[in-house]
């Protein structure tokens, strides 16, 4: 089952309103306060104590210290109310030292300090007692039980206690604020029509879970419904300034809830994880064991996106608590920068039991015991960027079956493309075309990284080369042109020209073989069904044709300024878009982009970098491409293309793409650069006169690969 994210709503429990005079929770009334009000959400609530503080209390210096580790949403009632923010220091175990707080109220004059225990801990346990002193002195103190509601020990000797309802039960709306101090509650707006715009999706992710049986696509579709309605009344909330009081709607939905069992369920929760994460290595608990009824637990983890994404890609969903916002972004030390850098929160909630725990346990070992696969891999001006983002294809698939990946290049080309993947990376700062060179740095590495297996992209790797790793690791290899034969456990040649080659007559020592278009190893997005709809419903004239330029790599041979050149000169193209995809290692980006906007007819519209070429390339009716895995990709999405040839590996691609008319070829660039360029225009030209043509190609393209190669690959790299 899913765990985790915004808390569902039953919409058979939503029905009824409750009467909002009189009502109370236990938990709330624990703090022994003479008064206590309820609001719309915690956020609301330090906007009521702030407007109830500065009514109360008018002489009081609009200056609070604040955790530098805080939610940045805590900050939007200070700032709408004038206040100014001093932030204090918090250490890796989450506490304050009394005596910096101490210093700051001697320095800045504050009237009141805000603090915050962490995760159901008591981490302000430390200032208590200097508290206490501030507050004799004429020093407010404003404490957010948000994270530790059910702590006993906490807000009794604080002037207000906030903190959120939302955060701990199925409410589309609710916070409180308590004080011996009166309570500004006639400021208090209306919230019934806010609480049920916040109700409709958490009824729509209660039906999502209800209705498991329905089709893959529809669910996704529906969860992205929900969760974008909950974002944008997110921010909506962030933007208010005004202070609601709490719905009828989630008064009679808390006034059912029974407290005290969901307090024992999340403490059994965290218990549980508690005691079978420890001894964990590549995450730990934040915090010593109690007796703790948490918001959340709470973890430091090395690598923590990628855990984060290991996760969700199990239908774990745990929350980054918080990113960094603009306000205290600039005051991070040494620790506050880690916390936020490394601290994950488990959902450890009512809604889920030991099973579900357990579910999270068995799914953090298979993350804590993750083999690591190696990919070496370079990108330059020479060869381009298809090695990097093929091997990129195949790590998302690896990353999917449980490995972790590490990237190994010569220098730092491909850097950028690779950290946009959140996977890890290591550059050896060596020639990337003599690869021997590397052996022992490599060697080393290997060895102190744990990786067993080690995928090799590169045209520069020798026999030698090879030699020298075989007895540190399982080898894979990506060969497109039977390179010289060398010592390997797993070869790929996606190509449909392998049938060329004696693969099967040479390597008869076990190396396992991936031959064929079944393993191209094409991103995700060209697997994906709607995309490939997209791409059948074509223009069916010249009136809205659309034409995609790339050329793969560094466009060594410049060839898309030279078709651009050519196509605002062409009658023929005097109607048609074309969208030019410009790769990050383009030379001349700059020059085309400027050259686009002298250009209203034919259109001309550059991306730069291309964000999606998938979704690029189903919009359009046909495309330029250099020869290579471009090819590939435009033919999973059926995209009728025009091809040219620019390096000595794409000299078969002429052969089986141009075969039956699956493309036009039109030359190799490098032997005649002006006449390829006009046989490309003459191509395009006949593809945008005839549209039974483009509709053959389509059918023949789709033939040719299902977008699911690199799949294939990862499963039989696990497999070694």
């Amino acid at each position: 089952m899913e765990i985790g994210s915004i808390f569902e709503v039953n919409p058979a429990e939503a029905e009824e309103g409750g009467e909002t005079a009189g009502f109370h929770l236990a938990q709330v009334d624990k703090y022994g306060k003479r008064n206590q009000c309820y609001t719309a959400s915690g956020r609301e609530a330090i906007e009521l104590a702030l407007i109830s503080l500065e009514r109360e209390k008018p002489e009081t210096p609009k200056r609070c210290l604040m955790p530098a580790y805080m939610c940045d949403s805590v900050f939007l009632p200070f700032l709408h109310r004038g206040w100014e923010l001093v932030f204090y220091s918090v250490d890796r175990e989450l506490e304050t030292a009394g005596e910096e707080i101490f210093r700051l109220a001697l320095e800045k004059d504050p009237g009141l300090v805000f603090i915050h225990p962490y995760y159901g801990t008591d981490t302000c346990w430390g200032l208590r007692r200097q508290l206490s002193a501030l507050r004799r002195s004429g020093v407010m103190v404003m404490e957010d039980v948000t994270q530790a509601y059910y702590l006993p020990e906490t807000g009794k000797d604080a002037d207000f206690i906030v903190g959120s309802l939302r955060k701990w039960y199925a409410v589309p709306d609710g916070g409180f604020v308590a004080s011996d101090l009166p309570i500004a509650d006639d400021v208090l707006l209306d919230g019934e029509a806010y609480a049920r715009e916040r109700l409709a999706p958490l009824v729509q992710k209660w039906e999502y879970l209800k209705d498991e049986g329905a089709p893959k696509e529809e669910r996704q579709k529906r969860k992205a419904e929900f969760y974008t309605k909950n974002r944008a009344l997110e921010e909506e909330l962030d933007h208010y300034e005004g202070v609601r009081r709490l719905s009828q709607l989630s008064v009679h939905i808390l006034s059912e809830v029974d407290e005290e069992a969901a307090r024992q369920r999340r403490a059994e929760n965290y218990s549980y994880l508690y005691e079978k994460i420890g001894g964990m290595k590549r995450l730990w608990p934040i915090l010593m064991k109690g007796d703790e009824a948490p918001l959340y637990f709470a973890v430091y983890v090395k690598e923590r996106d990628e855990l984060q994404r290991f996760l969700g890609e199990r239908d774990i969903y745990v929350p980054v608590l918080w990113p960094v916002g603009e306000l205290n972004r600039d005051e991070l030390r040494g620790d506050e920068a880690y916390i936020f850098e490394h601290m994950l929160a488990f959902p450890v909630d009512q809604r889920y039991g030991i099973e579900q725990m357990e579910q999270i346990v068995q799914t953090l070992a298979l993350y804590e015991n993750q083999p690591i696969v190696g990919i070496r891999v370079d990108a330059n001006m020479t060869i381009g960027m298809g090695h990097v983002m093929r091997c990129i294809a195949i790590a998302r698939q690896l990353m999917k079956k449980g490995c972790r990946v590490l990237f190994l290049t010569a220098d730092e080309w491909a850097r950028d493309t690779i950290s946009e993947t959140g996977m890890d990376q290591l550059c050896l700062h060596t020639r990337w075309d003599w690869m021997e060179e590397e052996l022992p740095r490599l060697r080393e590495i290997l060895s102190m990284a744990g990786i067993k297996t080690l995928l090799v992209d590169s045209y520069q790797a020798t026999t030698t080369y090879f030699e020298g790793l075989k007895d540190l690791v399982r080898i894979v290899r990506i060969d497109d042109c039977f390179e010289p034969v060398c010592p390997v456990d797993l070869l790929i040649n996606y190509n449909a020209y392998h049938v060329r080659f004696p693969y099967e007559e040479t390597y008869t020592d076990g190396t396992r073989l991936l031959l064929g278009t079944d393993y191209v190893p094409l991103r995700e997005e060209f697997a994906r069904g709607d995309l490939v709809n997209a791409a059948c419903g074509k223009a069916q004239n010249e009136e809205e044709f659309s034409v995609l330029l790339t050329s793969g790599g560094g466009d060594t041979q410049d060839a898309l300024m030279g078709l651009l050149q050519k196509v605002v000169e062409e009658e023929a193209f005097k109607k048609v878009t074309f969208h030019v995809a410009i790769g990050g290692l383009h030379p001349r980006g700059d020059e085309i982009e400027l050259f686009s906007m002298e250009y209203d007819s034919p259109r001309i519209k550059v991306y730069r970098p291309c964000r999606d070429v998938a979704g690029l390339m189903a919009r359009c009716d046909a495309a330029v491409s250099a020869a290579g895995t471009m090819l590939f990709e435009l033919s999973a999405l059926g995209v009728p293309t025009v091809f040219f040839e620019t390096a000595d590996n794409q000299r078969y691609d002429r052969e089986f793409f141009g075969e039956e008319e699956r493309m036009l070829y039109a030359g190799d660039i490098r032997q005649d650069r002006e006449a390829c360029l006009t046989a490309v225009c003459e191509n395009l030209k006949k593809l945008l006169a005839d549209l039974a043509l483009r509709q053959h190609m389509r059918e023949a393209l789709f033939q040719v690969t299902d977008g699911h190669g690199a799949e294939r690959i990862a499963e039989e790299i696990v497999k070694l």
